[in-house]
């Protein structure tokens, strides 16, 4: 009875998951606001749903003796905590701070794969990414409240740029070598990641110093600030966080100039660096021969990326389930490889309705860069967005053998403290900034009406032509 019972919850969690990207995406549609309230309970109420499944499938195998390193009591409270999570950020903090529903519920559904899968590799190390995750919601908290109030915050370039090459020099310095590169920072009492807030920095840099100006004369010595973060980098080894850097700086200027040309120039000058990087680092060099070929020498170098696709091709289309698979067989699966453990146990087609997801999740971010008239804001927003983009990328695209690995994490599912630390201030000002593009907004609505935004810093009263060409308040909350 329990593997029938099982059986049927993976193969729910599946649909049920894919439904959610189908309403993510729909919410996204400029729609009535009735239309838009209906998509975003449809989202609380799969999440609560799928997660409540996941718990059941992880229930049923701690019975069975599948889990060995947890018990049922500890299961059951700890889905409860998770349970009480889900009410209050998905439910209650909305109708306190000014969000967007759907960018904060696809950030709750991203949090509930990770606790899931990462309940299945080792209770103990879900337990600390919740302890994360709460910690994290409280940044998340704050930063989205007091970064629409600090209005002088794109005024400090400089401070932004000392303040990421100081870190990354320390690391340089201080950090001991980790797995061929150096990375972390150990005070004694607590190691940290500096590149995780580097890169907001960095993003903050960048946006600072083109708002105003986009001047030949900006962009070169912006530049040669920029490469300064990157070979800091490239001598820590660090060369996945040199490639996001540089991805950043070429985008943003981009974006900031509109002018193709930086693309071009990024494209070649990306080039070289690569054919640099390939001739002047031997793990370079390994890590592409492994990409080119990693069945070369699977007991060796390969056997990560090896393991990996293993794993993919394990799990087929509906996966193994929870606990019937051996993703722990590969090497960080529990950070850099994730992607793997959740294709070999849920599916690939789970695994395509996340990198869906991610898609409908980024492409909010983007579309509020685009409605945000502020060139700072606009940078910026478009420069976190880019931060996700890229991590995503270079995760997923590494596990699957589209990319050399480079040892990114999945934000909000891979296991990482920094990581989650960071993303989570990120995903503080993003929600920061869609309150403020409330006001930059143009929203068409159903049939022949529409909602036009009063242009003011804080929106107080929204304009809703209708039959009667009234005034209406509306709840910004609601949008």
């Amino acid at each position: 009875m329990t593997s029938v019972l099982f059986t049927i919850s993976k193969y729910l969690m599946i649909i049920l998951f894919a439904y959610f990207v189908v309403v993510s995406f729909n919410v996204q549609r400029d729609i009535s606001v009735a239309k838009l309230k209906h998509g975003f309970n449809k989202q609380r109420m799969l999440i609560f749903v799928f997660h409540a499944l996941a718990y059941l499938s992880i229930s049923i195998k701690v019975m069975n003796g599948k889990a060995t390193d947890t018990t049922l009591e500890k299961v059951l409270i700890f889905y409860g905590f998770q349970f009480l999570y889900i009410l209050l950020v998905a439910c209650v903090m909305p109708r306190i701070v000014p969000l967007n529903r759907g960018l904060n519920n696809c950030m709750v559904m991203f949090a509930v794969v990770g606790l899931i899968i990462q309940t299945r590799l080792s209770f103990s190390g879900a337990v600390r990414q919740f302890y994360l995750l709460i910690g994290g919601t409280v940044l998340l908290i704050a930063f989205a409240v007091i970064s629409k109030k600090i209005k002088f915050a794109r005024d400090l370039k400089w401070l932004y740029c000392a303040a990421g090459v100081l870190l990354l020099l320390l690391v340089l310095l201080l950090s001991a070598v980790s797995g061929g590169a150096k990375t972390y920072l150990d005070l004694g009492f607590v190691t940290f990641q500096p590149l995780e807030f580097v890169k907001i920095i960095f993003v903050l840099f960048v946006a600072s110093a083109f708002y105003k100006d986009s001047s030949f004369k900006t962009v070169l010595i912006t530049g040669i600030f920029a490469a300064a973060h990157v070979l800091i980098l490239v001598a820590c080894n660090d060369l996945g966080g040199a490639l996001i850097l540089a991805c950043l700086y070429i985008l943003m200027v981009y974006v900031a100039k509109k002018d193709w040309k930086i693309l071009a120039l990024g494209a070649v000058g990306f080039s070289g660096a690569a054919v640099a990087a390939y001739t002047l680092f031997s793990h370079v060099r390994v890590r592409v021969n492994i990409w080119l070929d990693p069945f070369t020498d699977t007991a060796g170098k390969g056997y990560q990326i090896a393991q990996s696709l293993f794993a993919i091709g394990t799990g087929s289309w509906f996966g193994l389930g929870l606990y019937n698979g051996a993703p722990k067989t590969i090497p960080e699966v529990y950070n850099d490889m994730i992607f793997s453990a959740i294709s070999e146990e849920m599916g690939v087609v789970f695994s395509i309705m996340l990198i869906l997801l991610w898609l409908c999740f980024i492409l909010m971010i983007m579309r509020i860069s685009m409605r945000v008239s502020n060139t700072f804001y606009k940078l910026l927003c478009f420069g976190l967005g880019l931060v996700f983009a890229i991590q995503v990328l270079l995760n997923i695209g590494g596990a699957i053998k589209f990319i050399p690995l480079t040892g990114v994490n999945l934000p909000f599912i891979s296991n990482g403290g920094s990581s989650m630390l960071a993303t989570m201030i990120m995903m503080g000002i993003i929600q920061a900034l869609y309150v403020i593009s409330e006001t930059d907004m143009i929203l068409e609505k159903e049939g022949n009406y529409g909602e036009k935004v009063v242009k003011q810093e804080t929106p107080k009263v929204i304009y809703v032509p209708q039959e009667s060409d009234k005034v209406t308040q509306v709840d910004p909350e609601d949008i």
